[in-house]
């Protein structure tokens, strides 16, 4: 398996990270970071998920691939992980202010361990 695999996460990553160089400028600005943030949580738990069947891992859906990234030491945090993607659905399934002023307060915690998996993940290549 080789490190391309993750090149959509990396990229994912990277556009929600230009994104957060500076507070929203309005509501707009904001649904847009909260959109990539959506897609962000997707890529993540499904690069995460092609790695650890690589391993021989068995994992499918996002909460069980959440347990066992935590079960084997991969993230710190599977609690966090799981706000994480309940958000996600959230803001997937309606739309309401105070439901997207809450998910964007969680998008600087989401880069941090969002970040940390990549570079879990990109060890589990070597």
């Amino acid at each position: 398996m080789n490190k391309p695999l993750l090149d959509n996460y990396k990229k994912a990553l990277n556009t929600l990270d230009v994104a957060m160089i500076k507070a929203p400028a309005n509501d707009l600005e904001r649904d847009g970071i909260i959109q990539r943030f959506e897609y962000c949580v997707e890529v993540s738990w499904k690069s995460a998920k092609k790695i650890l069947e690589y391993h021989e891992y068995e994992a499918d859906t996002p909460r069980n691939i959440v347990r066992e990234l935590a079960k084997i030491n991969w993230i710190n945090n599977p609690e966090e992980w799981i706000d994480f993607l309940e958000a996600r659905n959230k803001t997937s399934h309606l739309y309401h202010e105070e439901v997207a002023k809450e998910l964007f307060k969680l998008v600087p915690s989401f880069l941090k361990a969002s970040h940390q998996l990549l570079k879990k993940l990109e060890e589990m290549l070597k």
